[in-house]
């Protein structure tokens, strides 16, 4: 009996003692230890009967805190601040050269695409605990299950000998990183005030019928541990003034433009003044664009992309959906009829020109600042604790020598150079293949005024009256309002619709080869950019200029139509993409690109009433 209470005593001082360490410990210290004792104990304990074991985990846990205010015309729409915390946890079954992953099974993708564990908001190293053990119990039995499904359909396939021997995840090195957090002051009623301060602007522009500021902040500490033994924690800060205005020309057609403010913290937003200033350029233009004329023509020529227009396009074209330089793996399907939504990629031009020999583009993630401009992009860890090389050279003088990867891998770039990069998604975390910083510089730099000019004598040889100047694109992640439609949703099924298909410009002037006069022009659409569409850039800007951006990181195929509708039914947060900055020359010649008038199958009726604010 003595031994026995002695026994129960020793077990309860050290229950106590365990408990005083874990509390009195750092919250990141609580937060690393149970991902650490959770991980280490699934590793070692997972298994089914019959089922293969797990031979990789890694645990990401985002401790979030999240502001975003809504305003229109000197009002609060809304406005919510909190802090989010989520959890992702990732389970291979099988070993490095096939695994569970690059699978694709109907069923599977929509059930992964909802639901997760909650983590507890507190630093509750039980509570984190249990969530992690329950996730991963779960992702687990989907694995093993998910494992013995793609061997089956692997075997009732004649794959390309490329793509059955190319393994299915790359190893890395095992490094620890941990970055001290960069602290940003949540001043609700201060940002609140801003917010009305600026959509009150549009109270003087009765013919832009809605508007809408909002101003969001985002700070993040994302913790990673994995079974390697890489353990990273990585501060993710970044703060934005998003400016939206819809209006309609007189036939009804649609207009909307935006102006957009990023930066790392709110301390790199410009003045009011400033803001003011280029608000009511927008609105000014915006207005203007209602009474231009319709572009009801059939164009092909030069066409000369400047500013804003410049860097979208790039941004577009080269970093969003699957023809792009951000690497993509095909992957087994359950039924092959399923790979019709696998869209072009670009890893067989490797070793190929894919643009002009005067224009080269390279990674630079660490760098922080250009021309006075903080980079957003700039990042040191990725989101599987990889980091990528100081410079990654993607297109030297117009030969496309490699892309951007994490650790899955492509049949062309075997190894993760670091770029699967932390997300913004409805105020967690989430992590995509995507750029941090990236410059686009051109061999042969020309000054504004040589490029002009050799836009109208392009335009003259060809016997035209009037060249073309984009100046101004739709940025997808602009927060503009959207409406679900056929078109948009085929082409995410699709991988998008067409090769260099872009957003729809909303400024696009003539300029005519007589006099050098420049006319605004609405109901334009651009033909596709294409490989051999940029192989024809005829001149670039020597001067550069920094452009921040949110990148879309939703997926093709069946995972972007679910990403798609339920952006719709849950639009919690409207800030959502990887941050990305670009380095690009102020203007772009292209030498021959279709322009034509847009096709609208269907067009909104203008109001029966004035706008209210009409005086």
């Amino acid at each position: 009996m003595k031994k026995q209470k002695l026994m129960m005593v020793i077990i309860y001082t050290a229950l106590c003692t365990l408990s005083t360490n874990i509390f009195a410990q750092s919250p990141n210290e609580i937060m690393f230890k149970a991902m650490r004792d959770e991980l280490k104990r699934n590793i070692n304990n997972l298994t089914l009967e019959d089922l293969k074991r797990p031979f990789y985990i890694s645990y990401t846990i985002s401790d979030a805190r999240a502001l975003e205010i809504k305003s229109s015309l000197g009002a609060i729409v809304s406005s919510k601040e909190g802090p989010v915390r989520g959890q992702k946890v990732r389970v291979l079954v099988g070993d490095y050269q096939l695994d569970n992953e690059n699978y694709f099974e109907l069923n599977s993708s929509f059930e992964s695409n909802f639901g997760s564990e909650s983590i507890p908001l507190d630093n509750d190293y039980y509570g984190i605990r249990r969530a992690l053990w329950l996730e991963t119990d779960d992702k687990y039995k989907s694995a093993a299950e998910g494992y013995q499904a793609k061997i089956s359909a692997m075997k009732q396939q004649n794959l390309p000998e490329e793509l059955a021997n190319l393994p299915d995840f790359s190893k890395a090195p095992q490094i620890k990183k941990y970055i001290e957090p960069q602290k940003i002051k949540f001043e609700k009623e201060k940002w609140e005030k801003l917010a009305n301060q600026i959509s009150a602007i549009f109270k003087s522009y009765p013919k832009i019928f809605a508007s809408y500021v909002t101003i969001g902040i985002f700070e993040a500490q994302a913790y990673f541990v994995n079974s390697e033994g890489t353990e990273t924690k990585c501060p993710i800060t970044f703060a934005a003034i998003q400016v939206n205005a819809f209006t309609q020309a007189d036939d009804g057609e649609p207009l909307l433009d935006h102006v957009l403010f990023y930066g790392l913290t709110p301390d790199d937003f410009p003045s009011f003044e400033t803001i003011a200033k280029e608000i009511k350029t927008m609105a000014d233009n915006l207005t203007a664009l209602r009474e231009a004329p319709i572009f009801d023509e059939s164009y092909s020529g030069p066409v000369l992309f400047e500013g804003q227009a410049v860097a979208e396009m790039f941004a577009q074209r080269y970093f969003t959906g699957s023809a792009g330089l951000n690497a993509t793996r095909k992957p087994i399907y359950s039924d092959t009829r399923l790979a019709m939504l696998s869209g072009k990629t670009m890893d067989s031009e490797i070793d190929k020109r894919v643009i002009s020999k005067d224009i080269s583009v390279k990674a630079v993630p660490y760098k922080k600042v250009f021309d006075g401009v903080t980079l957003i992009g700039n990042f040191e860890i990725d989101a599987e604790g990889v980091e990528p090389p100081k410079e990654l050279i993607l297109i030297e003088n117009g030969i496309l020598k490699t892309l951007l990867n994490g650790r899955v891998p492509n049949p062309k770039v075997k190894e993760s150079n670091g770029h699967n990069r932390y997300a913004l998604s409805n105020g967690e975390l989430s992590s995509a293949i995507a750029p941090g910083v990236i410059e686009i510089k051109s061999n042969e730099g020309l000054s504004e005024k040589e490029i002009k000019d050799k836009l109208i004598q392009k335009a003259k040889e060809e016997g035209l009256e009037y060249a073309i100047i984009v100046k101004k694109i739709q940025s997808p992640t602009s927060g503009l309002e959207q409406q679900i439609d056929v078109s948009s949703i085929m082409n995410l099924a699709t991988g998008g619709s067409k090769e260099g298909t872009i957003p729809k410009p909303i400024y696009v002037y003539k300029i005519y080869v007589k006099d050098g006069r420049e006319e605004l022009v609405r109901t334009v659409e651009l033909g596709s950019i294409s490989n051999a569409t940029l192989k024809k850039i005829i001149g670039a800007s020597e001067k550069q200029f920094p452009y921040n951006t949110i990148l879309n990181t939703s997926k093709s195929g069946i995972s972007g139509i679910i990403f798609f509708i339920s952006s719709f039914i849950d639009d919690t947060w409207t800030i959502n993409g990887v941050p990305a900055s670009f380095i690009v020359p102020n203007s772009i010649l292209v030498e021959e690109l279709e322009v034509s008038k847009e096709k609208r199958p269907i067009t909104i009726k203008l109001p029966i009433v004035e706008n209210p604010i009409t005086k």
